[in-house]
């Protein structure tokens, strides 16, 4: 074996026995101790494999999404569905005609109140929500030239905001517009940190979805829409809605 090695490195051979208790005093050493603990190695090595550890399984895995099943009655038509993913697409699609045709133009739009800067949470909350000690405050809803207006990072930075207020607090029509308009705005191919931010909403969607008490609750057309939204449109197909039967209910097709 040694004759098809090429040496990188003269070290001189020796006939003194080397004491392998002690540490190398030189890099000579070292390198001769290296050398006569390779000869000792066999040139080849097999491994004793026994038919159960081959047979054994060792990788664990999961086909869990994290999303709570929907109650009995509680899953949107096929039909639905298609037709909630076409009316988005269109929106996306004569918005960003919209903005090229305005930049082409040399338009810059710009809403007609003053917005906070990306880094001002509580002046967005209130913006969008209202302040909650004013109980006249209802908030603002999201009215085109303010979505427009946003560029891609504010646009990821709202939805971040926006799905953090949901884990603290309950789903609502008013943040459901909010969260519609966003996605509308939001590029793609996604960032791998808003998928998951989107992955993120879809669960917390499903979990709002479980707990409601009834299949005639306004809510749940549009905690519907966006885990279709998130499932079919964005192409996290693990958490979307399986494709119901038809003997169950089927929804109106005005999600919001």
């Amino acid at each position: 074996m040694d004759e098809f090695l090429h040496k990188a490195l003269y070290v001189e051979e020796t006939d003194e026995d080397i004491d392998f208790e002690t540490a190398p005093s030189t890099g000579q050493e070292y390198l001769r101790r290296v050398m006569v603990e390779s000869r000792k190695c066999d040139a080849v090595v097999v491994a004793d494999m026994t038919g159960k550890k081959l047979k054994a399984q060792t990788v664990l895995y999961t086909t869990d999404s994290g999303c709570p099943a929907a109650p009995p009655g509680f899953l949107p038509s096929e039909e639905w569905e298609k037709f909630q993913v076409s009316e988005f697409s269109s929106i996306r699609n004569q918005m960003s005609q919209y903005l090229a045709k305005q930049k082409q133009q040399g338009i810059k739009i710009k809403p007609s109140i003053t917005l906070p800067s990306g880094d001002k949470e509580k002046e967005w909350s209130i913006l969008c929500f209202g302040n909650p000690d004013d109980k006249e405050c209802s908030g603002t809803p999201p009215m085109l030239p303010i979505i427009l207006s946003l560029n891609q990072f504010m646009v990821e930075t709202l939805l971040e905001y926006n799905v953090q207020w949901l884990e603290e607090t309950s789903f609502s029509q008013q943040r459901g517009q909010w969260l519609y308009a966003l996605l509308a705005k939001l590029e793609k191919p996604l960032k791998p940190e808003m998928c998951s931010l989107i992955r993120t909403l879809a669960r917390l969607c499903s979990t709002f979805r479980a707990n409601l008490a009834s299949a005639e609750d306004p809510l749940l057309p549009q905690l519907n829409l966006f885990i279709c939204l998130v499932g079919r449109y964005f192409d996290q197909t693990d958490l979307a809605d399986p494709i119901k039967q038809e003997k169950e209910r089927k929804h109106p097709l005005t999600p919001l």
